[in-house]
């Protein structure tokens, strides 16, 4: 991966397509194992991968749109976060100074609260899965336009490509996107995995375990993570995202039409509900009921009625822009009721994102595989976590193995053999 060394090309050893086009020599091997999974099974030598922006080095195409999220419309009201008051600080005015008053300010204007859809703001914002890339588009106001000078606002549009720091997606119950850190009621966070360094502090300082993706709350906290905002499915992108990120470490070729059938077997299979498939919390059966739910604010602060304006003429296109969110607002603030509220919000920990008190996915920094420091040796397939999920027979190697076949001829996967293999498509029925 390019942003792993000073001099990326040195490093670069594969060269998709072409390492399938000899039958009689498959080219370099792209061995996975060495890691531990999450999201996804990194390669063991992810220096290596195809340059992404070098098109015909990689197996699918770029141009091709692989998912397109929903955005959540209560994003126009995260100007008001009470996270924002620390830029009362004078020592935030210094770094006010340093990046620029105007791109600061872009943070706290209320143009997008009063003018969400009237200025194109919710027909433009976008984040979409492309099979080498993520694209985001969130449209900001242009201050010294409102004097006159050109558009009121402009489109921010950032690209960030896989070689260049992507290890894995995964939905963050915990954010500076959220209100008081875990009310999603302006729209679901995603982060994506941007080293290889977070993981379980004992296994990384005594041996080679594999032991990173630990998922703990200061790391999705602070900054192993970059933040996707305003998602309205946030498990959804990840889940998509994570499928596209792999695809790529494989060299595979994935369509639209495959990710649409890789979504279809998360959803039937794999994705919460609020009864089915519930991932366990540490307060249960003894709940802590949380009052932070937010539900009175998210139906009718942040995803209020809009109406055109009388002053304005009234067109096709703004019509249909209205209608379009009316129809998001009602179906965002009914999945917030009957299913985000039930399956997130119900206890402090479900909010939290505490399966156990201590150990991955807990309270506590992560104590995971203290006991098995000196047990594994460097070059071994990474042992299971002593805590068994249900999303660790469900990374999405494995869901590509199920739902599209068998990986490229020179991808050779290393599990340990603690493991559960693939299973069919009745996994998690």
């Amino acid at each position: 991966m390019g942003c792993c060394v000073s001099s990326p090309y040195s490093k670069r050893i594969y060269d998709d397509p072409t390492d399938l086009e000899d039958a009689e020599k498959l080219g370099p091997l792209r061995t996975f194992g060495k890691w531990r999974n999450n999201s996804n099974v990194v390669p063991d030598d992810i220096e290596g991968l195809p340059i992404t922006h070098l098109h015909h080095h990689l197996a699918a195409v770029p141009s091709e749109l692989l998912y397109d999220a929903e955005i959540d419309q209560g994003i126009a009201f995260r100007c008001l976060r009470p996270i924002m008051l620390v830029f009362c600080c004078p020592p935030m005015w210094v770094h006010m100074a340093a990046v620029g008053i105007q791109q600061e300010l872009t943070h706290f204007n209320c143009d997008e609260i009063c003018c969400w859809v009237r200025k194109e703001y919710s027909s433009r914002a976008y984040i979409r899965v492309y099979s080498n890339r993520v694209e985001v588009n969130q449209p900001k106001i242009r201050w010294f336009g409102t004097m006159g000078c050109g558009s009121w606002n402009t489109d921010n549009v950032t690209i960030h490509l896989f070689d260049r720091g992507a290890f894995g997606f995964r939905r963050l119950p915990m954010s500076f996107g959220h209100m008081c850190l875990c009310c999603p009621i302006y729209g679901g966070v995603v982060g994506r995995q941007r080293c290889a360094c977070n993981g379980s502090l004992w296994p990384r300082m005594i041996s080679d375990c594999g032991g990173w993706w630990c998922d703990e709350w200061c790391c999705n906290l602070f900054f192993c993570t970059y933040k996707y905002v305003g998602l309205g499915d946030p498990d959804e992108f990840a889940f998509a995202a994570s499928i596209a990120l792999q695809a790529y470490f494989e060299g595979r070729l994935i369509t639209k039409e495959d990710m649409d059938q890789c979504i279809a077997y998360w959803k039937d299979n794999i994705e919460e509900t609020p009864v089915d498939r519930r991932r366990p919390v540490c307060c249960e059966p003894c709940k802590l009921n949380c009052p932070l739910r937010g539900q009175c604010c998210y139906k009718y602060f942040t995803h209020p009625r809009r109406q055109i304006p009388y002053s304005v003429v009234r067109t096709k296109n703004m019509e249909e822009a209205y209608t379009q969110y009316e129809n998001l607002r009602l179906n965002q603030i009914r999945n917030y009721k009957e299913n985000i509220t039930p399956r997130r919000l119900t206890t402090f920990c479900q909010l939290m994102g505490c399966q156990r008190f201590a150990g991955r996915k807990g309270f506590l920094f992560c104590t995971e595989d203290i006991d098995k420091c000196c047990t594994h040796k460097a070059g071994n397939p990474a042992p299971p976590f002593f805590h068994e999920d249900i999303d660790d027979e469900n990374d999405a190697a494995r869901i590509l193995q199920i739902v599209l076949g068998d990986p490229p001829r020179n991808v050779v996967y290393k599990r340990s053999s603690l493991l559960q293999p693939p299973k069919s498509q009745t996994l998690m029925r």
